[in-house]
């Protein structure tokens, strides 16, 4: 009798391999085209929120008497590494309103307190998957080498401080903050609503415009009826 074709135990064997390293693969690869568009939406959703974080530390600073890097945090632990950043303002009545954002490096987070004097912060809002969160405090004079606009520029350090606000340091003191997440790196420089600059910027024309003359109407004559 003739041998029937088939497959013998070697060769199903060695088909099952092959097929099992080529499903691998296929998952393998699937799995980092997966990681990949996680990390791209990671990246964007970082951007997203960074950018709405900076808006409002922007906004908060157009509104406040000072902003300033505490000695210590809301918690009272040290701010010597910059985790922490102040915001200090009075309303129309003269009361007094104090917050702070504080990063915590071992959730992530980054939280908003609202601070009383003499008393316990009152945890807000709070932010997640923040990387890092710093706060460095930058004289007016230093501002020609953080920027390279301001190279040159006269300025005077004009500090002022608060005695409804212990450690609020207002004037034109002025604060870079650099935020981190998911691979998204940025930055601001924040200063009070009422931050005096004491000097004044100079733009220079090239040619120099020519100045503008606008004649001097000539009186109409009244009439009588």
């Amino acid at each position: 009798m003739a041998r029937e074709a088939g497959f013998t135990l070697v060769e199903t064997l060695v088909g099952a391999a092959i097929a099992a390293a080529i499903l691998w693969g296929m998952l393998a690869f699937t799995a980092r085209i997966v990681a990949a568009g996680a990390a791209a939406s990671d990246r964007v959703n970082a951007a997203a929120n960074a950018g709405r974080l900076i808006e409002r530390l922007s906004s908060e600073a157009a509104s406040a008497f000072a902003v300033y890097v505490p000695a210590t945090d809301a918690l009272g632990a040290s701010n010597a590494d910059g985790h922490e950043l102040d915001f200090f303002t009075m309303d129309g009545a003269h009361r007094s309103y104090a917050w702070s954002y504080t990063f915590d490096a071992s959730s992530k987070t980054l939280t908003r307190y609202a601070l009383v004097p003499g008393g316990a912060p009152l945890a807000g809002d709070t932010l997640s998957s923040i990387d890092s969160f710093t706060a460095s405090p930058l004289r007016v004079t230093q501002l020609g080498g953080y920027d390279a606009l301001f190279a040159g520029a006269a300025a005077t350090d004009v500090p002022y401080t608060f005695t409804a606000m212990p450690g609020a340091i207002g004037g034109n003191q002025l604060v870079a903050v650099q935020i981190t997440a998911s691979g998204v790196d940025r930055s601001v420089l924040l200063a009070s609503e009422d931050a005096p600059t004491a000097f004044t910027v100079v733009v220079d024309y090239t040619p120099s415009p020519a100045p503008v003359v606008t004649a001097t109407p000539s009186p109409i004559p009244m009439t009588n009826p």
